[in-house]
This record gives C-alpha cells, structure tokens and sequence, in this order.
C-alpha cells in the first residue's frame, strides 16, 4: 500500500497535467506590439531562409522568442493557443515579412558579392516568399498542402540561381538542399508532400544545365549518391557508376602492389554498392 503523502503528490501531479493540458494560451498585447514595432528584418528573413535550408524542418519559434521577446511557455504550447490568438499572431508575421527590406549595409548576410538594383530587389521578392511560406506551414502544416513546401524549394532555387547569391561552381550550396532526407525533414515528415518535392527537384535538374550529380567528386562518399538517386536517369546515372568503378579501379592498382585486407573489403563493399544502384 502506497503512502498517503505520495499519493496526495501523484495526485497533485495528475491535477496540474490536467489544467496544464486544458489551458487556451492567447498572445499578450506586448507581443503583438513587438511585431508592429519591429525594425532591422534582414536578420528575421536570413534566419527564416536558414531555418528552411536545414536539415531539422520548419521550426520559427526560436526566431519568433528572440524576434518577438515571446516566452518559451508560449511557444512551447502553440497547439494550445486561442484560434482567433493564432491566426491574429499569423497575420501580424506576414505583415512583418511584407514591411522587410535588404538595406545596402545588410547584404553581406544574403550576397558574397554587390547585386545592382535588380538582383536586390529578386533577392528580397524570393526571400520574402520563402518566409511567407514558412509561416503558413508552421501555422498550418496539414492544411499548408505540397504547394507550400515546393514554393520554398522553389524559391531557394531561384534564389541560388541569383550572380551573387553565394556563387560556387561546384554546386555545392545544392548537396544539402536537394537531399531525400533534408525534403523529407522539409517537409514535416510527409511522405506525400515529399514525393511532390522529389518530382519538382527531379524536374528541375532535367530541365537544367547541370551535371553536378552525375559526377563522383561532387558527392562526400559513394554512400551519399544514394540521397540523390530520385533526381537523375538512368543514363546519367550510368554515367555515374563508370566514374566511381574507374575511380574503383585505379586504386585496386595501387593496392594489388601493395595489398592491404581492410582496403581491398573496402573496394569490394563499394563496387558492390555502386553496381547495385537504382533510380
């Protein structure tokens, strides 16, 4: 037989889960005022545009306690916020994203280079699309649909196709984006919105200039390749596999001179591998 005294606490403890549980949160009016009053967005867009181009998913509310001065109780209950509290807080954001501007001083954050006038003003329409985006799926992620995620791939996209927008000739601002595990992540989680985003990654790539992903050196190790294999074809996955079985054969050279156990079961798993992909 429990003790009475710990069964008062377990008591005690059901009781406060309960209210905790059934409590409506609405957003105070400081809160809302911080978003009327907010200045200096660059940083709000860079860390939006960040956010999405990880590999954790969309998750503001980070941005939304330091952008906001919102407290962690609040954010930690969203689901529990008042409707009408929701979606006046999800208006006022996208008002803040509306009133963004990239100033000359702040285009270190977004550019490696100095975009004329144009390039700004593509830059800043990109940007603020992938943070209205952003917002209606973290408000809205049943209801926010494929179309909301491809917008922000999209956008990205767009946005790296830019002249200054951190230009690399290997492509390597696209490893991390274009990843079946960074989309699925991108995407909450949901196979279905993640098929519409590898059927628009694949689509681009094809219609596209690039050879990137048919080449050996692009990728970290041969395992990685298994991360892209949606986008490409056949033949340019052929391609592909020639390249790694010579890269495979040089060095079975090296080591038949001078033979090592480790690294010949290592060239063997990864010839294995490599005949054995798909798309």
């Amino acid at each position: 037989m429990e003790h009475p005294l710990l069964l008062e606490l377990k008591q005690l403890i059901t009781d406060l889960e309960q209210k905790r549980a059934e409590t409506i949160y609405t957003i105070p009016h400081e809160i809302m005022g911080a978003t009327k009053k907010a200045k200096n967005l660059e940083r709000f867009l860079h860390d939006i545009f960040a956010v999405v181009n990880g590999s954790g998913g969309i998750n503001l509310l980070s941005i939304i306690r330091r952008e906001f001065g919102m407290s962690v109780e609040l954010t930690d209950h969203i689901d529990q916020w008042a409707p009408y509290s929701k979606d006046q807080f999800e208006d006022a954001l996208h008002d803040v994203i509306d009133r963004a501007e990239i100033r000359a001083g702040k285009q270190g954050l977004f550019f490696q280079g100095s975009p004329d006038k144009k390039e700004a003003a593509e830059a800043l329409h990109l940007l603020k699309s992938i943070a209205h985006a952003a917002v209606k799926c973290q408000f809205h992620p049943k209801l926010a649909g494929p179309h909301a995620y491809i917008e922000i791939l999209d956008s990205v996209i767009q946005f790296y196709a830019l002249p200054n927008s951190f230009p690399d000739d290997s492509m390597i601002k696209y490893r991390n984006l274009l990843s079946s595990d960074r989309l699925y992540a991108l995407s909450g989680n949901d196979d279905t919105i993640t098929a519409a985003l590898k059927i628009h990654v694949k689509e681009w790539y094809q219609r596209s200039s690039f050879t990137f992903l048919e080449n050996s050196e692009w990728y970290h190790t041969y395992e990685s390749v298994l991360e892209y294999l949606y986008v490409i074809t056949e033949e340019q996955l052929e391609r592909l596999r020639i390249d790694y079985i010579q890269q495979i054969r040089d060095e079975f050279i090296i080591v038949k001179a001078k033979p090592d156990l480790h690294r010949v079961k290592h060239l063997t798993s990864m010839l294995e591998t490599v005949l054995n992909w798909k798309v």
